[in-house]
């Protein structure tokens, strides 16, 4: 997940296996970030299950999407659901900040079911960082509850200024920090011991203009928020969900090129990153094409005629065997002020993979399978 504000705005993990999908609504933000990357290695891990049911999730205008989570004894939290890092984090009492990141709903320490292991952990995102103490509780989405699970409670926050309480990864256990420090794995999903074709979790992100809500459905997909054949691409790394992007082709007005090339060959498909992140070269090809300016060169943002939402030109990604479009509708960003961003950006370096963020994720349906190590996509079934 890139957490990086943009001016428009474990110890062992008992549970036993969960049987059916939940599915969750989502509800919108409104502050437009670019989130971290983080990922990890699934590891095995003890089992806990609960009932199944659906529950509403916030969802923050186009931007952020975002869960309210059960931590301990029934402590009510509002979280980022993040597949571009693996840690998963909630604000504490005692935490300071020096750009209001602390603001909000914290974690209360004092529940007994919640215990300290003595530890600290630190994390550093795009455009901040946190830091604090590791705990060990029951966290919980929709009734899918995993016990004894290792977290972080946060001392100090930088970046962190949106409405969420903290974060819920759902990368691997490779690059957790607190799996690290704690010396065994912490991943929520995995603690739900979803296995087979049950071992995947899929996204609906809703459009602000439509006025629905968005979903995340764990433990399967959802059939009626997408159409035709969900497409698939193997992961190539379980670091983060990423694959070989070598192959995939750009279109955007009279303006084609290459996604991946002989340096950068890898994508990266993260719901914590609200825009699409790729290389100077390809940004400014494409925003070009579509008919955006540069408006901060050094944070990479182009201004775009909110008009063109209505007018634009599509946003093409394709594969040898698949292409997606992105309507312009997606990829300009209301700023509430009268203006309009562009949903592609510069700040991909010279090695780093390309960041495909929620402008794609709107348009397609994501599934993220771990039972197969692959990520999918369907076109997304939108009210209007």
């Amino acid at each position: 997940m890139f957490v990086s504000s943009i001016v428009l705005a474990l110890a062992t993990v008992s549970a036993s296996p969960v049987q059916t999908p939940i599915t969750l609504k989502l509800t919108k933000q409104s502050t437009l970030g670019l989130e971290n990357l983080a990922a990890s290695t699934r590891s095995s891990i003890n089992r806990f299950s609960s009932d199944s049911k659906s529950e509403p999730l916030q969802n923050v205008q186009n931007v952020f999407y975002q869960a309210n989570v059960t931590v301990g004894n029934g402590q009510v939290l509002t979280v980022d659901l993040d597949t571009g890092s693996s840690d998963v984090w909630f604000r504490g009492s005692t935490c300071t900040s020096s750009d209001g990141s602390c603001n909000g709903n914290k974690v209360d320490i004092t529940d007994s079911s919640l215990k300290s292991t003595g530890k600290t952990f630190s994390t550093t995102y795009g455009s901040g960082s946190v830091s604090g103490n590791i705990y060990t509780g029951s966290v919980g989405v929709a009734g899918a509850v995993a016990q004894n699970l290792p977290f972080g409670v946060s001392t100090q926050e930088k970046g962190f200024n949106g409405v969420a309480d903290g974060l819920l990864g759902l990368g691997f256990n490779s690059i957790s920090q607190i799996s690290q420090t704690m010396g065994s794995p912490a991943n929520w999903f995995d603690a739900l011991g979803y296995t087979g074709s049950q071992n995947q979790f899929s996204f609906y992100l809703s459009a602000a203009a439509d006025g629905d809500n968005g979903e995340i459905t764990i433990g399967g997909t959802d059939p009626s928020k997408y159409s035709g054949n969900i497409n698939w691409l193997p992961l190539n790394s379980e670091t983060y969900w990423q694959f070989d992007a070598s192959q995939m082709k750009y279109k955007a007005g009279g303006k084609s090129g290459n996604v991946g090339a002989w340096f950068r060959n890898n994508a990266i498909s993260d719901t914590g990153t609200t825009l699409i992140i790729m290389n100077n070269a390809q940004a400014d090809a494409i925003n070009s094409g579509i008919g955006a300016q540069p408006f901060n060169s050094t944070a990479g943002i182009y201004y775009i005629d909110c008009g063109l939402a209505k007018t634009g030109v599509p946003l093409e990604f394709s594969f040898p065997s698949f292409t997606m479009s992105i309507p312009p509708a997606y990829y300009v960003l209301d700023n509430g002020d009268g203006t309009c961003i562009s949903g592609v950006t510069r700040g991909a370096g010279f090695l780093t993979p390309t960041i495909f963020g929620d402008i794609l994720t709107r348009a397609y349906y994501t599934v993220y399978d771990k039972a197969n190590n692959r990520v999918g996509f369907a076109q997304a079934v939108h009210p209007h």
